[in-house]
Order: structure tokens, then C-alpha cells, then sequence
């Protein structure tokens, strides 16, 4: 998009060269001392037609008058101008030259002495004068603003100064016998074409581009003239051929009108060039022109902005007026342009009207620049001034001795020169700005000392205070507010009413914001209200309550915030340096909200992850670490959460007979915090079953009419063993593993697992088998929860039943032993990876002692 740019202004640049080299060229051509009769030729007639003769020349004392036609001269016919230029140009000045001339049907002879040429007159003075001066306006305006934005207003308006200065200096100028007049006339011709497009295309980019809204996006349009008006629309406002059109027409209405004229054996009245009906097609451009500026005037903000755009159609109606009535009615209706001068001499206050905008209302943000490349132009003169002369103090002070004589002496000194006086002219800038810019320069220095605190402050709360208030305070705003992200909200503290004070963040506007990266006027928003009807509500208010800049605070293609700004209370526009000092601010800005948010959300991580050591202390305060057991029997346990805190227990229940111990292994859905409270949640309520004496069919179904919600679907999966004197028990399953057996001679099987084996609290009326357990002495029972066997490598691969039943297999000693064997095992397999799940195991062991 930068080098389309480039190169788009370097076009424009070389066809303005190009058209001031023509119109010097035909300055040029009026002033060279050459022999001249005095004759002024008709440039609408192909015919050596006198239009007119100029005061004092020699046609003039020859009586040649207006309409005669030039058949011959210096006994040569001569049929056009490079004819007659040649004929001419064999004479010299002061020569007396006898001319064949024809007058109302019949031929005479008279001579004609040839003087200087004199063909430039005052009235061409003035074309020139005025020309020159659209040239120069739009020249200066497109260096100054070579257009960033939507439109290119600089271009297309450098564009129309320069064919302003070819349409005046080489289509109003008096025509000659000379070759350039022929090439000089033609392009003025060509410019007179061209010229209503652009001046159509200006008024319809400036301030910003015009949008025709003929159809209402809220109606649907059905039928053909629907969708015809529909599809005019989005060419007329989307479309770039739109434009080339606009270019096109006059030229090809032109070709086609003389066509005609050809094909029919019409002949054409011409004015200045070009048929009548060109003249009326260029009066029609100028009148849509000057409505199209009305329309942006109408549409445009209150305040300044209206001001400058009034000011700029107040001056184009008064130039253009006349012009229009002189320039292009009067020739239609009297077949004559006599009086086209003077439609021509109110144009120079459409050039004029700029000027003043661009000094009195800092129009295109130039005025400041202006000044300020003057100061340091004179700045830099004066210190080169100093160079120049120290280094004519020390040629003269050295001159004769050894040390001048060196050639390196010269070299040596002004690299030295350089070195002393370099520092000062560098320092200069500061001064200027403080002394000549006391205001921009102090708002500067301000506005770096609030981005300083910015990037030092973490609390949104100042950072509002610091971005809003104080931005307000320093650039004298009516107000200002700045709208920070919360989640999908993006909110503001400082913004009072008519502001909103919240929009969502994932309105259009929001979106479209995130992709800028400067500061956005309102009005360059404008597409986004056809096209969200949310977007169109919250615009509306900002426009209401006179918003001037929406500032987008934003990193790596995320919105932080949005500062919207209200205007000066001087009434001025946001200039470039502005612009310049809110675009760093913004930039300050976004990184000290994305720091303030990442600090906030470490500082509630911290927060969280001080809870969940609470947590888990209390978890594990109720979690026993060690199990009772009965007589001749060996228990042993660990729980290993995954998180900080988990959903898995084990724990002995009490309210059994002597010599009896009930184990419980559960596992609860849900992990971290949730799978904690459900932890607790289960295990009070088996307790509180337990100890009211209920059987294990009883504590199951007692567990399960407490933990149901259907709503939230929350269960339990629990392991339940009774451990009995004499290697006896019994043994429910509800969504746990089955128990693995290592008998005594180091084989492992699987228990039989029951039928009825749902998790507590899944469904609400649920059975539960309980199964008879008996061991021989040397048996080990291992009770375990899924996490064991979910447990991952690296690779991905679980841990599985399989390879649970080897280890248990190889492990030895008593229970203690094979417990911590079997979690080295699998901490081994996981390379010592965060568990997947949470891991408990509880083994027990029957002696027989």
C-alpha cells in the first residue's frame, strides 16, 4: 500500500512538472523578440480568420480588422498558422511585408510592416498570474499533506491546480502563427476537458470521500429498480471506475460531438476550443461540484471543520459563479466569449479562499509547519553563516605560513569548524520551540512526562486518571474518556453523559478500531453505520457529544482501550503535531493497560494459587495418613492429586463391629477446587451413614439420595471394603476399578467385579451388589483409582492395567512397600510429568497373625 502511494505521488508530480514546463513554454512563446504582424488568429477556426489585431502593431496600420482572412503573405499563400509562421519568419523586423487578405467575399492586397512580438497583454498577464497561483497552492498542499488517508484530497486537488494553470495560460492565451501555438492550444484544449472532472472529483473526496445514500439499508428493495438503485449506490460510492468515468465523459462527449459535426456537415460553434455543448457538460460538473461541497459542509462536524469548509465554498461560489455565468451561459445563448474574462478574473479567489483557510484555520495542519521550516531555514542560515566566516577568520589569520600552505589545512578546518559549531545548531531547535512554539512546546513536554508516568503505573484506575484527565487538562480538550476492556465490555469511569458508558467489544467499530494504528476521525467511520446498526447508535452518540479523535490503545493486533477525544476549546482542529504527541501517548498507553493486566492477572493467580494451598491443606487435614487395621492385617495408602488440590480420598469409616474396618476409596468428578468441595461433600455424608449404623447397601443408597442433582450432574466413584477377622470381607464397587489380588505365590487377577456398579449420585434409584471377599495369608489386595492406569509417558501412552498387574506382580514386602513400589513405578513412567489425574491407592495385606 506505501510503494502503490509512492507511486501514485510521484505520477502526480511528474504531470505537474510536465504542465508547467508547457505553460512556461507559452510565456515563452509570447515574449520572444520575433517579427510579429500584430494579427490575432480565431483558435476555433481552421481558417487564418482574424479574431482580432492588436493596438499599434502593424496590422493594425495596415487596417486589417476582425474577420478578415489571411490568403497569402509575402507574395506566398498560406492556408495555416505553421504557413503563415514560416512566410512570416523569412522577414525581419521593421520589414514591410504585403498581405493577400480576403473581406466579405473579395481578395485585396495591402502591406503590413512587422514589429516585435507583442501578444502578451495584461488580461494574459493576469491568466498567467492566476494560473501560477492554483499551481503553486496545490503544489504546497501535496507536499505537505501527500495523503494518508481515504480519497488522496491532495492529489486530486494538486490535480486540479495544475489543469486550472494549462486551461488559463495555454487555452486563454492569444493565439500566433508559431509551432508551439498549435501544441501549447491543444493542451489547454485537452485540460479544458478534464478540468470539470476534477474539480467534480475534489469536492467529492474533500474533507473526506461524499457518500451517496439514495437507498436505505433498513428497507428491503425488491424488483428491478431496486436493485438498479441499489447497484448505482455501491458504483457510485464503492467502486473506483466511478471515478475514471467521471474522466472519461468530457473527452469522449467531445470526440462524439465533433463526430457528429463530420457526419452530418454541421458546423460546430466553438468557444475557446471546444463545441457549446462541452461548455454546458462543464458547467454541469461545476454545479454537482459545488453541491457536493455543500453536501460535506452539511455533513461535517460542528464547529471548526464546518468553518474551514464554509469558508472554502463561500470562496469556490463567488470564483465559480461568474464563470460559470460569463464562461459557459453567456457563449451559449450570445455565440460569443467577449465577456469571458471577466468570469475568468473571480476564479483567483478559489486559489485565494485555500490560502486563507490554510493561514487562518491551520487548514490541512500546514500552518504550523510553515513557520516553523521558515525559523529553522533561518536557524540553519545563520549557523552556516558563522561556518563560513570562522573559516575565513582562521584563512586569513594562517594565510601565508607553513600551516595554510598544507593541503590537508582546509580539510582540518572545517572539520573542526564542524565539530565546535555542530552541537550548536542541533541545540537550536529546542529555543526556537520554547520561544516562537511556547504552546505546542510546553504540551510536548507535558504530554512526554505523562507518557514517563504511564509506563511506570499499573493501576488502571490512574491510568484512566493519566490517559483521560490529564490529556484533557494539557491539550485544553472540552473532554476526553477513555473506554478500558473488561471481558466482551469495553467501559469508562470518566465518560458522562450524552457519552456512552459502555459499548461492546465486539461492535464493528470495535473491530475496525483494532486495525487502526493512529488516531481515527469519527467521520472516517461512517461505511461502518450501514453495516451495524449497534456500531451506528454508539457513533451517534460520540458525534453528539462532539468527539473529534477516537485513539485506539492497542499491542499485537488486541484492543486494550479506546480514547475518545472532544474538541479544543479554542475551537482549533487536532494539527499534525497533535496527532503526533496523542499517537505516542496512545502507544505509552496500550503497554502500561497491557502491564496493568498482566500484573492484575498474575496478582489473582497468586491470589488462586494461595487459596488452593489453603485448599489443599484442608483437603489433606481431612485425608487420614494413616488407616486402621484390624487384626493380622497390614493397610497402607497415598494420595497424589493432580492439581493442588483434588477429587480423589481414601479413609476408614467407623460405626462397625469389633475387629471390623471399613475402607473407602473414592473418586469424585471434577478435579482442582470443584473436585475437592464434592470430595468433602462425599465424605461427610459416608461418615454420617456409616455411623448411623447402615449396612454397605444402606450407605450406598443413603450416599446416593444426597449426592444426586440432576442439574448438575455431579457423581462419585467409590471403592468399598470391609475388612473381617480371619482374611474374611466383603467389598462394593460403584464406577471404581475392580481390586487386583497378588496371592501369595506372586500371581495377579482381577475381582470379580459386580453387576450393579454405577457411580453414586449418576442415576436416582440405583442398587449396588456387595460381594463376599476371602484371602489366604500372604494376599495383598490392591484398591486404586483410574488415575493409576490413565497415567501418560511423554509419548502419550497410558500407564494401563497391564502393566499395574507386572509391577504388582514384581513388588515385595509388606503393603507399605508395594504402594510406594507401585507409585515409583508410575512416577518412573511419566518421566516426572504433571499426573493427568489424581492417583490414590490403597493396599491391604492379610498375614494371618
Amino acid at each position: 500500500m506505501g510503494s502503490e502511494r509512492s507511486s501514485k505521488l510521484v505520477s502526480v508530480l511528474a504531470f505537474g512538472a510536465a504542465a508547467f514546463l508547457i505553460a512556461c513554454l507559452s510565456i515563452l512563446d509570447m515574449y520572444l523578440p520575433r517579427p510579429y504582424d500584430g494579427v490575432i488568429l480565431d483558435p476555433d477556426r481552421s481558417e487564418l480568420v482574424v479574431r482580432a489585431v492588436a493596438p499599434g502593431s502593424g496590422a493594425a496600420a495596415a487596417s486589417i480588422q476582425p474577420g478578415d482572412r489571411i490568403a497569402g503573405i509575402g507574395r506566398q499563400v498560406v492556408r495555416t498558422p505553421p504557413e503563415a509562421a514560416q512566410a512570416i519568419s523569412r522577414h525581419r523586423i521593421g520589414e514591410r511585408v504585403p498581405y493577400l487578405l480576403e473581406r466579405n467575399g473579395s481578395l485585396f492586397e495591402t502591406d503590413v510592416e512587422l514589429g516585435p512580438s507583442r501578444l502578451g497583454d495584461p488580461y494574459y498577464l493576469y491568466y498567467c498570474g492566476s494560473g501560477f497561483l492554483f499551481f503553486f497552492i496545490g503544489l504546497y498542499v501535496l507536499l505537505q499533506r501527500p495523503d494518508s488517508s481515504q480519497g488522496a484530497p491532495g492529489r486530486v486537488f494538486f490535480a486540479l491546480c495544475t489543469l486550472f494553470l494549462l486551461f488559463l495560460v495555454c487555452r486563454l492565451r492569444p493565439a500566433s502563427y508559431s509551432w508551439i501555438d498549435g501544441v501549447v492550444l491543444n493542451t489547454g484544449t485537452l485540460s479544458l476537458l478534464v478540468l470539470p472532472a476534477a474539480f467534480l472529483h475534489f469536492f467529492l473526496v474533500f474533507p473526506r470521500r461524499l457518500r451517496l445514500a439514495v437507498v436505505n439499508p433498513a428497507e428491503p428493495m425488491e424488483g428491478s429498480g431496486g436493485r438498479l438503485l441499489r447497484a448505482a449506490e455501491s458504483f457510485v460510492n464503492e467502486s473506483p471506475n466511478f471515478f475514471r468515468l467521471l474522466y472519461l465523459l468530457p473527452p469522449l462527449f467531445f470526440v462524439v460531438t465533433l463526430a457528429l459535426g463530420e457526419l452530418f456537415s454541421v458546423r460546430l460553434r466553438l468557444v475557446s476550443g471546444a463545441p457549446i455543448s462541452s461548455w454546458v457538460l462543464m458547467g454541469d460538473y461545476l454545479v454537482l461540484g459545488l453541491l457536493a461541497l455543500l453536501g460535506s459542509m452539511l455533513q461535517a462536524e460542528e464547529g471548526r471543520e464546518r468553518r474551514q469548509i464554509a469558508t472554502v465554498f463561500i470562496g469556490t461560489v463567488v470564483g465559480v459563479t461568474p464563470f460559470l455565468l460569463l464562461g459557459v451561459v453567456f457563449p451559449s445563448l450570445l455565440r460569443t466569449d467577449r465577456y469571458l474574462f471577466w468570469g475568468v478574473v473571480p476564479l483567483a479567489l478559489v486559489p485565494l479562499t485555500f490560502a486563507y483557510a490554510i493561514v487562518r484555520f491551520q487548514f490541512f495542519d500546514i500552518r504550523v509547519i510553515v513557520r516553523r521550516s521558515l525559523l529553522y531555514t533561518v536557524a540553519t542560515a545563520l549557523v552556516a553563516g558563522i561556518y563560513g566566516v570562522s573559516i575565513a577568520a582562521f584563512n586569513l589569520l594562517f594565510r601565508g605560513s607553513s600551516v595554510g600552505s598544507s593541503p590537508y589545512f582546509t580539510l582540518l578546518l572545517v572539520l573542526a569548524v564542524i565539530a565546535v559549531f555542530d552541537p550548536l545548531r542541533r541545540r537550536l531547535q529546542e529555543p526556537v520551540d520554547r520561544f516562537f512554539f511556547r504552546e505546542v512546546y510546553d504540551a510536548r513536554r507535558a504530554i512526554e512526562e505523562v507518557s514517563d508516568a504511564v509506563v511506570r503505573e499499573f493501576s488502571l484506575e490512574r491510568l484512566e486518571a493519566l490517559l483521560a484527565t490529564r490529556l484533557s487538562e494539557i491539550m485544553h480538550l472540552e473532554w476526553a474518556a477513555l473506554y478500558c476492556r473488561e471481558g466482551a465490555r469495553l467501559t469508562s469511569q470518566s465518560a458522562a453523559p450524552p457519552l456512552p458508558r459502555e459499548f461492546s467489544a465486539d461492535l464493528l467499530l470495535a473491530t475496525e478500531l483494532a486495525r487502526k494504528d493512529e488516531p481515527v476521525r469519527p467521520g472516517m467511520l461512517e461505511p461502518i453505520k450501514a453495516l451495524d446498526p449497534r456500531s451506528r447508535r454508539v457513533l451517534e452518540q460520540l458525534t453528539q457529544a462532539g468527539a473529534r479523535l477516537l485513539v485506539p490503545l492497542r499491542s499485537r493486533e488486541q484492543l486494550h482501550a479506546v480514547l475518545a477525544l472532544g474538541p479544543k476549546r479554542s475551537e482549533e482542529e487536532f494539527g499534525r503535531d497533535d496527532l503526533q504527541l496523542v499517537r505516542t501517548l496512545a502507544n505509552q498507553g496500550a503497554v502500561a493497560l497491557e502491564n496493568a493486566r498482566l500484573l492484575r492477572e498474575r496478582t489473582h493467580q497468586l491470589e488462586l494459587e494461595k487459596e488452593l494451598e489453603i485448599a489443599r491443606r484442608v483437603q489433606f487435614s481431612l485425608i487420614p495418613a494413616h488407616l486402621p487395621a484390624p487384626p493380622g492385617w497390614q493397610v497402607a495408602a497415598r494420595c497424589v492429586p493432580a492439581r493442588q488440590v483434588g477429587g480423589d480420598f481414601y479413609d476408614a469409616l467407623d460405626g462397625h463391629g469389633d475387629g471390623e474396618v471399613a475402607l473407602v476409596v473414592g473418586d469424585v468428578s471434577g478435579k482442582s477446587v470443584a473436585g475437592a468441595m464434592l470430595m468433602v461433600a462425599a465424605r461427610e455424608v459416608l461418615h454420617t451413614a456409616a455411623l448411623g449404623g447402615a449396612t454397605p447397601e444402606q450407605l450406598f443408597q443413603v450416599a446416593n439420595q444426597r449426592l444426586y442433582t440432576p442439574r448438575h450432574r455431579l457423581f462419585v466413584a467409590l471403592t468399598y471394603l470391609l475388612l473381617e477377622p480371619a482374611g474374611a470381607g466383603r467389598y462394593a464397587l460403584a464406577g471404581q476399578p475392580a481390586p487386583l489380588l497378588r496371592k501369595r505365590g506372586g500371581e495377579v487377577v482381577e475381582m470379580p467385579a459386580p453387576q450393579h456398579r454405577l457411580p453414586i449420585g449418576a442415576l436416582k434409584d440405583v442398587r449396588w451388589d456387595v460381594l463376599p471377599l476371602r484371602v489366604e495369608p500372604g494376599d495383598l489386595l490392591l484398591l486404586y483409582s483410574d488415575g493409576v492406569t490413565d497415567a501418560r509417558d511423554p509419548g502419550g501412552r497410558f500407564f494401563g492395567e497391564e502393566r499395574l498387574a507386572r509391577v504388582l506382580a514384581g513388588a515385595h514386602g509388606d503393603a507399605a512397600s508395594v504402594v510406594a513400589e507401585v507409585m515409583g513405578a508410575v512416577e518412573a513412567f511419566t518421566a516426572g510429568g504433571e499426573p493427568y489425574d489424581d492417583i490414590t491407592m490403597v493396599a491391604v495385606r492379610w498375614t494371618g497373625r
